[in-house]
């Protein structure tokens, strides 16, 4: 049974003295006027007083659908309603507008009430007397593009947080999910309304009794009217937390929660001039998911066997950005815990470091609110975190709401790719009336009747160019001993050059001097854009072809008054890339997949509930770890040979990515753990770490933490072109201090790079591009590494006791750490402000064991080889 069901079947059945209430007049007020929360009250009332009753109303109740009656008694229903059958009543403004041949405009207070029946078991071709379910159209042209309120009559409901959350759509408001099937009438109006259903038979829809069809695909589905998705989950992972010993644990208990993701909603604006700068996914969701509704198989979904059952996997652009870090950027706990520690540091600059940072982290909000606010006006980490129903909700859902699809498909092609976009300073699209997209043959109505916006070809969405944006970022140098006034910090935000900006990361810069850029003008095998390897067509070695959205068009059952074929044809594309936009930092992405309910995201879209759907943030994991263990970086022990008590061997890692490894903001890194064997005992070891990632030594059992790990007396490790102890590893990694000559992962401190030997990418050049910026530091002599070839090698002269016997093996094994726990000591210092709180009450709370990032690392290549048997091998 249906939440809708449920909640309206309880309240048919309250006492007759609750309906006596004085009566609710028709019109009722417009929901833009009282809110969504007081007009779900009166409507309520409004339809158990059975105000409609005396309305021009269809002549019976009629399916949605085909539906199949099997041997056993069961129903498969095809509908789009499921099993249920409707009748509809129509206000008299509605009617005389259908009467008009559907000419015109529907008043505002207008309405169309749906009513929904069971199937009688006993008869399944008969339905039941009283209404099991209420489907409502209210027109208030002021509320949205489309113009209408969408309720299932209850009073209004919306997922809470408790002990426990529950992510569903609210069942009432405006642009809501609704318009996946509404955007394809014939009319503006957005409506099916026909006079046929009113005067003679409506639509007759195939019937069939067959045993055999019970084979076949999901019984009952759920009304996609009423469809939903009831995600609990504790807010503790574990029974009691077993914090990291190289931080003090969290101050505070459960922390507060952010508000739900499907709260987070601002529709377009009305008609005819009401596009807003920015509107939130929620508005693209209905038709870029893939939604079940009567199909086995969803388009942009596949199924999968997995642990002798079938899964399904859910593909679609709504789904995989929604769980990517692209799509989580406006709720990530490690930026709001960064944040906080830059605002820290330099408490007298706090706002603008805010309007500086979120400018790319919740860009939505932090631009709306300048563009209503003018172009000084600060936005906050306050505004920014503002709850729904608070005065500043409207921004705190845009910035929530992450990198979103507007942010990219609105995205002007002027300035791509140049310094003056850099830093998350493009430009968008100016009248907000287009959005781009890949293909230059689309269907453009549905989305016309929806939000206003007219989808055509976009080339440059396909160029890297885009991507530089975002990932080529430039923030002003502060000393930490010194105050700045707002002014200072403007002028060094507009410098150009060191000292006064670092270069927080290069990745475009990178790609850019390597084989795999598309700008060279010399041809490479190895060329790709950005988006080839983050937004790839397969699914595990397998080519994609689906439809790019979901629409009522001609694989759904036919209605009245739908437009032409032609103008909503959904071609297959072949060409179908995946909004999985993933990179290889599992780290957050577990964050997310283990406390839903404290950052609210829920593991799967509402409108694709069924049990078999796979968790989205699983999917993108997968997706992660297959990046990293496929294509980041290769592992091979070149040379192995022992004599005399010494083991040298030679180990290669090589690049694979079309930019440096790790890449992005300058705290990842990836280091080598080479361990000799004899048998089954170590004899040697470098690189080891603990549970939570720290690099260290052991001393029979006991672990001892290496003094560079968190920068004891400012050590750390060097470039190693040589390693003869076990306290030297080999770390690929970028390090800065700051003015007082201290190691720092704050951005805006960052005055000197003190080591940069992140490999390289194949094809790098002194001589490139932006060399100057790309550069490695304090690799001393190391020809092999800076060869263009994307590789280092490095030398073990390991010393062994002279009288272990054979035989020996030596492996190698390179591991990523997007959090390395340095890092997570450097935010703890500021363990009491609420951001850092909850980042570390999240990752104190994390079951690493099985999970992706067991260990606080990922396993990216690993080589192993009998020092016996091991001849020099060909790199």
């Amino acid at each position: 049974m249906t939440r809708a069901t449920i909640l309206l079947s309880a309240v048919l059945l309250l006492p007759v003295g609750w309906c006596g209430e004085e009566r609710v007049a028709f019109p009722l007020p417009n929901p833009s006027d009282i809110g969504a929360e007081a007009f779900s009250v009166l409507l309520n009332r409004f339809l158990l007083q059975q105000g409609y009753a005396g309305w021009k109303q269809d002549l019976k109740p009629r399916s949605t659908g085909p539906y199949f009656l099997h041997d056993s008694g069961v129903i498969e229903s095809k509908g789009i309603h499921g099993p249920s059958a409707v009748k509809v009543y129509y206000s008299p403004q509605v009617w005389e507008w259908m009467q008009s041949d559907r000419k015109g405009v529907i008043a505002d207070g207008e309405m169309i009430v749906k009513v929904l029946f069971a199937r009688r078991p006993d008869n399944p071709a008969e339905f039941s007397s009283e209404p099991t379910g209420f489907s409502i159209m209210v027109k208030d042209s002021r509320g949205s593009w489309d113009g209408w309120f969408y309720s299932d009559g209850g009073p209004l409901q919306k997922p809470t947080h408790e002990h426990a959350a529950s992510f569903f759509d609210p069942n009432a408001g405006f642009a809501l999910s609704c318009m996946n099937c509404h955007a394809s009438a014939d009319n503006r109006e957005s409506t099916f309304s026909s006079v046929r259903n009113v005067f003679r038979d409506p639509i007759q829809h195939l019937t069939s009794v067959s045993a055999e069809g019970l084979k076949k695909g999901p019984l009952n589905p759920a009304d996609i009217h009423n469809s939903s998705v009831h995600t609990r989950n504790n807010l503790r992972s574990r029974a009691e937390p077993v914090p990291s010993p190289h931080w003090d644990p969290p101050t505070s208990g459960v922390p507060q929660c952010l508000p739900l993701s499907v709260l987070d909603h601002v529709p377009q604006g009305p008609r005819p001039d009401g596009h807003r700068a920015f509107i939130t996914s929620s508005n693209c969701t209905a038709c870029h998911d893939a939604v079940q509704l009567y199909s086995a198989l969803p388009n942009m979904a596949l199924h999968e066997q997995k642990d002798g059952a079938s899964e399904l996997i859910n593909l679609s652009p709504s789904s995989e950005w929604r769980h990517s870090l692209m799509g989580l950027s406006g709720r990530d706990p490690v930026f709001f815990a960064q944040l906080e520690t830059e605002r820290a540091l330099h408490p007298e600059l706090a706002d603008e470091i805010d309007n500086k940072c979120l400018s790319c982290h919740a860009v939505m909000g932090q631009r709306q609110w300048q563009l209503d606010h003018g172009k000084d006006a600060l936005f906050t980490h306050r505004i920014a975190q503002a709850e729904p129903g608070s005065a500043h909700a409207h921004y705190g859902a845009l910035a929530r709401d992450g990198i979103s699809c507007v942010v990219c498909h609105q995205m002007s092609p002027e300035g791509l790719g140049e310094p003056r976009t850099y830093s998350g300073k493009f430009i968008s699209e100016k009248k907000r009336q287009h959005v781009y997209g890949p293909y230059d043959k689309v269907a453009t109505l549905p989305m016309e009747n929806a939000l206003g916006l007219t989808p055509r070809e976009g080339k440059h969405l396909s160029d890297s160019k885009l991507c530089a944006s975002c990932h080529t970022v430039v923030v002003p140098v502060l000393d930490v001993n010194r105050k700045y006034t707002a002014d200072e910090f403007k002028k060094l935000s507009e410098s150009a050059a060191a000292p006064h900006v670092f270069h927080e990361q290069t990745t475009y810069l990178e790609w850019k001097n390597s084989s795999f850029s598309t700008e060279s003008k010399t041809p490479h095998p190895l060329q790709q854009s950005c988006q080839n390897c983050h937004m790839p067509r397969d699914y595990k070695g397998d080519p994609l072809a689906f439809r790019i959205a979901n629409i009522e068009d001609n694989t759904f059952p036919i209605v009245d008054h739908r437009a032409k074929d032609s103008e909503l044809f959904m071609q297959v594309r072949d060409r179908y890339s995946r909004h999985a936009l993933h990179g290889i930092n599992l780290f957050t992405l577990e964050l997310f997949k283990q406390h839903p309910a404290v950052l609210g995201v829920p593991p799967r879209n509402y409108l694709f509930p069924s049990p078999q759907a796979r968790s989205g943030f699983d999917i993108a994991i997968d997706s992660a770890l297959k990046m990293a263990q496929e294509e980041t970086a290769t592992v091979k022990i070149l040379s192995a040979q022992h004599d005399r008590g010494r083991l040298k061997a030679v180990v290669e890692v090589k690049n694979l990515t079309g930019h440096k490894f790790p890449t992005g903001v300058n705290f990842r890194r990836a280091f080598l753990h080479v361990q000799v064997r004899s048998g089954q005992r170590v004899l040697w070891n470098s690189g080891a770490s603990d549970e939570w990632g720290v690099l260290g030594t052991f001393d029979e059992k006991t672990f001892k933490p290496l003094e560079s790990e968190f920068f004891k007396n400012r050590a750390y490790q060097q470039h190693h072109e040589t390693i003869t102890r076990e306290d030297q590893v080999q770390i690929y990694e970028q390090l800065t201090t700051d003015s007082n000559g201290d190691f720092t992962t704050s951005f805006l401190s960052a005055k000197n790079v003190v080591k940069d030997n992140r490999l390289l990418p194949i094809g790098w050049s002194g001589k490139g591009p932006d060399a100057e910026l790309t550069q490695p530091r304090g690799i001393g002599g190391d020809l092999d590494y800076t060869a263009g070839a994307g590789s280092d090698c490095v030398t073990y002269d390991i010393p062994l006791n002279a009288n272990v016997s054979e035989p020996l093996s030596i492996s190698a094994t390179l591991y990523y750490q997007a959090l390395p726990p340095y890092y997570l000591q450097q935010r703890f210092i500021y363990k009491d402000l609420p951001a850092t709180q909850r980042l570390a009450w999240l990752i104190n709370n994390l079951s690493l064991k099985n999970s992706s990032v067991e260990g606080w690392k990922v396993k990216i290549g690993r080589d192993a080889v009998d020092v016996k048997d091991a001849p020099q091998r060909s790199r």
